[in-house]
């Protein structure tokens, strides 16, 4: 391992807190990551880390140069995307972290063209609905369907995205049509579930009403599922369902109700902002979020 790449090791394992969440993010072993700081100290003739079984710190000197070495890998990066700029071919591995929601529904199937037309690029697309810091994890971009608390991070807003309750004409018919929220306490919902808590749908005015239905999973093919077998009403993004409303599978109901749309955003360090791979891949999430917001059923 060269000095370049024990410097990267360094500031990973800082980012991280830790040696463990380095290690994955780094692709290598807890073992191995500790063996490339060691080397670096003894290179170096100084103790970068107080290491206890508990907590990680940096000693002074070790403050002092993550410091510098964080500032010396942002301008190889600047450098590097400079002359991929110049280039104007999009260049290297490309680390995202997207909602599952968009990580499986919107983005997995366009994913073999967009790489195709970019075969200097390679992507690693994790899929998952909890916060994480994209920093300590080597993140380049984190797509996110929430409000952004990261002030460290540029936000970039990509676009927004329609929910819709919707149920089968079966049950519509059987059940009958909500005329408001408040009517939502007479029929069967279909409840989503994140991190083992089941989400409320919420109204315009923010106005909230909790699930207590009979089906609770995380699964939005499950969801769509049971909505077309006249199980309850679902709440969920308009795009999924699109091709059942279309054929009148699936009709919406309280849409004078209906939030304005969700927003799609993505956060990425400022210095990442020009690198040609950061830059092509948004301006694509882009137009994918544009196409399926204005796909609305005939």
């Amino acid at each position: 391992m060269d000095a370049f790449a024990e410097i990267g090791v360094f500031t990973r394992v800082v980012d991280a807190h830790g040696f463990a969440r380095a290690s994955r993010s780094l692709g290598l072993t807890p073992s191995g990551v500790s063996r490339a700081i060691s080397r670096l100290e003894r290179r170096l003739g100084v103790r970068l880390l107080q290491r206890t079984t508990r907590s990680l710190g940096l000693t002074d000197d070790g403050a002092a140069y993550y410091q510098r070495c964080k500032q010396i890998l942002v301008d190889l990066e600047a450098a590097e995307g400079a002359l991929a700029s110049t280039a104007r071919a999009p260049l290297g591995r490309l680390r995202v972290d997207a909602p599952t929601v968009l990580g499986r529904y919107i983005l997995g199937a366009a994913l073999p063209p967009f790489l195709a037309r970019y075969p200097g690029l390679a992507l690693d697309l994790s899929v998952r609905d909890h916060l994480i810091d994209p920093i300590a994890e080597g993140i380049d971009v984190t797509l996110r369907m929430a409000a952004a608390r990261d002030s460290e991070l540029v936000v970039r807003s990509l676009g927004a995205l329609r929910m819709v309750v919707a149920g089968s004409p079966s049950y519509l018919a059987k059940r009958g049509r909500p005329k408001h929220p408040d009517d939502l306490a007479q029929h069967d919902l279909i409840g989503f579930l994140i991190t083992g808590a089941v989400l409320p749908w919420r109204f315009r005015g923010d106005r909230e009403h909790a699930i207590t239905g009979r089906l609770q999973t995380n699964s939005g093919d499950a969801m769509r599922a049971a909505a077309l077998a006249g199980i309850g009403l679902v709440h969920c993004y308009e795009f999924h369902i699109a091709d059942e409303l279309a054929r009148g599978r699936l009709e919406t109901v309280l849409v004078e109700h209906e939030r304005p749309p969700r927003p799609v955003l993505a956060l990425y360090e400022r210095q990442r902002a020009t690198m040609p791979k950061v830059r092509v891949f948004l301006d694509w999430v882009q137009q994918l979020i544009a196409a399926h917001a204005h796909r609305r059923p005939r």
